[in-house]
């Protein structure tokens, strides 16, 4: 197959949906097709473009079999604005529009185009160029865009909404193949008028020889400047609006004087992150909530084995239009977790079904505190918990298995397109 793939994140991003979008691209690269990206220059999760590719307007790449052109692009320099938001999907969707019907008119043409990713106007764009290629598109839904924008406060006016809702789910309607993270996302295409039975529920994946139990937390702690006997809540990643982790840090406020060896380490960029240093930079507790970039790839074992407990926490609000990512990751590494999340929420089902952790009430830090007092509390759970989140990994997010269930449903929906072309020339 000649795979066109449109996204906006890729590697080298390490955060978000960037990881899944490269894994399938390089898998199917791996499988003898010709795989052709495009993507943005890497911006996350810094919201700032990476210094190595600064001053480019477009770069062509072949980085592990894959092609990619990447796109210049507006970036939000406020993330949660709505407008910048639809900026960065627009200029990004007429760049790509130009590029390939310019590789089109010269001959080159894809028999497939997969979206990924959570940008109804990258969707939009997908749909546009299957149309003028003849070709069927496939969607993969990492977030519901527009409930994702009313659930952290993006959008706050209703009739916005319901118009960006129908935008985003017109551009899926026509998709040959939907690939959606969850029942709750199924649930929504098909109350918006997608076919079911072209619905495939896949999770994301983890690479589980990278992320897994064991190894060696010393080095982690003594560069964080973490004592080797603190009790460590360690949450990382992108932070942004979603998230209300500045909950965290007013949770070992709380904890500070009965329970001086709790530590809290942030690990991550976002546009979060500023206004968590003027938090804790205020706080009389600053030596225990400790602030550090994303780690490199060979200091990702220390820094899980470091942890006693993961964090996840996110706004009340945010029911089911996200899964954190972060939630994954945490599990295949095999600690207990602690979920501050909606009861009905999408990360909050997979806490509770691994039976990997405890889940609290979002936006409180009293509760935050008595959860992380419970499971400082009993060594033996916590391993219990761990050992159960590994198990469920293992079962539900291998990469390869993953990987090759995508590359099914892609394979199910030109063969399907095929099929249709040749009745209706017959």
């Amino acid at each position: 197959m000649r795979v066109l793939i449109i996204s906006i994140n890729y590697a080298p991003e390490a955060t978000g949906f960037a990881p899944h979008t490269t894994a399938l691209a390089e898998h199917l690269s791996k499988r003898d097709h010709e795989v052709l990206v495009l993507a943005g220059f890497p911006f996350a999760p810094h919201w700032k473009r990476f210094g190595a590719y600064a001053r480019r307007f477009i770069a062509r790449e072949k980085v592990n079999g894959v092609k990619l052109i990447r796109l210049t692009h507006f970036i939000p320099r406020r993330p949660g604005s709505a407008v910048q938001r639809v900026l960065m999907e627009a200029t990004f969707a007429t760049m790509g529009f130009l590029v390939m019907v310019w590789r089109m008119a010269a001959g080159w043409r894809p028999d497939v185009v997969v979206y990924v990713g959570a940008q109804p106007g990258l969707a939009w764009l997908s749909r546009l160029l299957a149309a003028l290629a003849r070709v069927p598109y496939l969607v993969e839904i990492n977030d519901l865009a527009s409930q994702a924008s009313v659930d952290v406060g993006i959008v706050r006016l209703g009739v916005v909404h319901k118009f960006l809702d129908r935008i985003e789910f017109a551009a899926y309607r026509n998709a040959a193949k939907a690939i959606v993270l969850c029942d709750s996302f199924r649930d929504a295409l098909v109350e918006h008028g997608y076919g079911e039975r072209n619905v495939h529920v896949i999770s994301l994946s983890v690479d589980l020889a990278v992320v897994r139990p064991g190894g060696d937390g010393r080095a982690f702690r003594s560069a964080a400047g973490i004592p080797a006997d603190a009790f460590l809540v360690l949450c990382s990643g992108s932070f942004g609006l979603k998230q209300g982790i500045a909950d965290a840090i007013r949770a070992v406020e709380l904890l500070r004087d009965e329970y001086p060896d709790v530590h809290l380490a942030l690990v991550g960029e976002g546009e979060a992150m500023e206004s968590l240093r003027q938090l804790v930079a205020a706080s009389a507790f600053h030596d225990r909530v400790h602030l550090m970039p994303l780690q490199a790839e060979d200091q990702i074992r220390s820094m899980l084995a470091a942890a006693d407990v993961f964090l996840v926490s996110q706004l009340r609000s945010v029911k089911q239009s996200v899964i954190p990512s972060k939630l994954l990751f945490y599990m295949a590494a095999g600690r207990p977790i602690l979920a501050a999340v909606n009861e009905r929420s999408q990360g909050a089902a997979l806490v509770r079904a691994a039976r990997g952790g405890l889940i609290v009430t979002p936006e409180d830090p009293s509760a935050m505190a008595a959860g992380i007092q419970a499971l400082r509390a009993d060594e033996g759970e916590r391993r219990e918990f761990g050992r159960r989140n590994r198990e469920y990994a293992e079962l539900h997010f291998d990469r390869d298995t993953i990987v090759r269930a995508k590359e099914h449903v892609i394979d199910l929906a030109l063969r399907n397109h095929t099929g249709l072309v040749a009745g209706m020339r017959q």
